[in-house]
């Protein structure tokens, strides 16, 4: 046997040998003689290659000691067998070395602790992401709630990511039970997720798409610079006066004289009331009032006067009061004389910097309140980093204005957080209360707050049309205006009302008149205004 037949092998390992490895025919394993003649190999000497043996732990002779001719062919044919099977691991057609393949361990992974908080923790954030998305949903229905030409689109594209947060908690529930196992049972695989990053980034650029469409539709979406509209859109004329001395700044409607009074520096200057017609509205503008050293911001109604609100250039400013008289011109406006304003007194208020004013009735603000005239203006306030100007709304009750004194203190202020919440820019350009409502433009932020005094709520918001490139934030001056004239005579007692919107532009000089038109309960702006969809509550 070979058994009997093996002969002591002396060396070292496979690692010491240093002749390369060859792979033989197997016609070269033969039986040879000792005359040099080959015989061939019998049934026991044949290579079996379905023996598997480790080929790392088996050593390979360097030296033999022959015994007789037997053994030493023995042996031979045995290194041989050996070194084809050292050789056919490099040989890719060989079948022993293609079915050696690694095996995975039978036995069952440690999980360490730290492995099951790491998994709460993914959970934790996919659940963040969730909550992420039903805040996108709820800026999606405010936005909608503001529009409600978008409201619908809004509303489904809000449900939609309401859907998307539910599925995103549902499936990180699912991921999160489906590790615990895999740790529990000693899994080594399994824990890769390839469907969720993908999920979540469709999920996120949909979310942020949304919400960018949505409120750029808001806000600036179908702006656009106005076009002149017979009936709608009417850019008054400024014929008849200095153009580039003009610096409007301010509007006030006088119903008993028929005028639309546009301030400017020290002038004042008027317009004929109502909205113009194409072929009327080259009628000539003129200069009702000049008075010295004021630089008149708004002006007010109260009463039989004319109150003007003048800024000055030290830390106060001043409320002028104007009356009507009649004087003859030479150059008339609406017949052989016609009448001005004239200077009847003036107060002194602490406020600097006052760009609007507004007459609120008794009982407005409140159960039992006077009568007060709201004052916005600027207040330096001391900080960490300096001085800073901040939004100061002084009330000044109606009875206080006193002829014969010229100092006026104000009795209180309005919250000016409530007013101008959530706004970058707090100044003021223009205020009224027209029909139960207070409306603050804030020119810098192209925007008409609606509040309703009595609770303080924000009503409405109407973005300011633009008249000119450039001129954006250049709207000083508003004045809303209702207007009721009779239908026909076929119908007895029939009246038909409008709302128009006067707007006076800065610079360049303009004034502008729109027909606001009622729709669903609301006042739109003309399609003409570029801003068609925003809408104002007036009820």
């Amino acid at each position: 046997t070979r058994d009997e037949n093996a002969s002591t092998v002396s060396g070292s390992s496979r690692y010491s040998m240093e002749q390369p490895l060859v792979q033989h025919p197997r016609d070269y394993l033969q039986h040879r003689s000792v005359d040099g003649s080959s015989t061939s190999t019998d049934e026991s000497d044949t290579l079996d290659i379905s023996v598997k043996r480790p080929i790392m732990n088996q050593s390979l002779p360097t030296t033999t000691t022959v015994s007789n001719t037997g053994q030493s062919d023995t042996k031979r044919r045995g290194n041989l067998v050996s070194l084809y099977r050292r050789s056919s691991v490099f040989s890719k057609d060989d079948p022993i070395s293609s079915k050696s393949k690694p095996i995975a361990s039978k036995q069952r992974l440690r999980v360490e602790p730290k492995s099951h908080f790491a998994n709460e923790r993914t959970f934790i954030q996919w659940i963040s992401v969730a909550l992420l998305f039903i805040t996108f949903s709820q800026l999606l229905y405010i936005l909608g709630s503001s529009n409600p030409d978008i409201e619908g689109q809004a509303a489904i594209a809000g449900t939609w990511m309401i859907a998307m947060s539910l599925f995103i908690a549902s499936y990180a529930l699912v991921i999160y039970y489906r590790r615990v196992y895999l740790m529990q049972n000693g899994k080594p695989y399994g824990y890769a997720d390839f469907f969720g990053p993908g999920l979540l980034t469709f999920a996120v650029i949909s979310g942020v798409a949304l919400i960018l469409a949505y409120s750029g539709e808001v806000r600036f979406g179908t702006a656009s610079t106005m076009t002149p509209v017979s009936g709608q859109c009417m850019k008054r004329s400024l014929s008849g006066v200095p153009v580039m001395e003009l610096q409007p700044s301010g509007a006030l409607v006088d119903d008993k004289e028929g005028l639309l009074l546009v301030p400017s520096l020290n002038r004042i200057v008027a317009f004929g009331a109502a909205l113009p017609l194409e072929g009327k509205n080259d009628q000539q503008a003129r200069i009702v009032a000049t008075v010295p050293g004021a630089n008149m911001e708004a002006l007010e109604q109260v009463g039989n006067y004319i109150y003007a609100l003048s800024e000055g250039t030290d830390k106060r400013s001043e409320i002028i009061a104007l009356e009507w008289i009649d004087s003859s011109l030479d150059g008339n406006f609406d017949g052989a004389s016609s009448r001005r304003l004239q200077e009847s007194h003036r107060w002194n208020i602490s406020l600097q910097g006052v760009e609007g004013m507004a007459l609120v009735p008794e009982g407005q603000l409140g159960e039992g309140s006077v009568a007060k005239l709201l004052v916005a203006g600027i207040l330096m306030e001391p900080t960490k980093n300096g001085l800073v100007e901040v939004l100061s709304i002084d009330a000044f009750d109606q009875d206080s204005f006193d002829f014969s004194q010229t100092k006026l203190d104000n009795t209180s202020k309005l919250n000016k957080k409530l007013v101008a919440k959530g706004l970058t820019d707090e100044k003021v350009g223009s205020m009224q209360f027209f029909e139960d409502r207070l409306y603050v433009l804030f020119d810098n932020e192209r925007v008409i707050r609606v509040f309703d005094p009595k609770t303080g709520l924000i009503i409405q918001e109407l973005i300011l049309p633009i008249a000119e490139a450039g001129a954006e934030k250049e709207w000083e001056g508003m004045r809303l205006q209702r207007i009721n004239k009779e239908a026909g005579a076929g119908l007895r007692g029939a009246s038909e009302s409008k709302v128009v919107l006067h707007l006076a532009l800065d610079s360049p000089a303009q004034v502008w008149s729109l027909s606001l038109q009622h729709e669903e309960g609301r006042w739109v702006m003309p399609q003409c205004a570029g801003v068609y969809k925003y809408r104002i509550v007036l009820t």
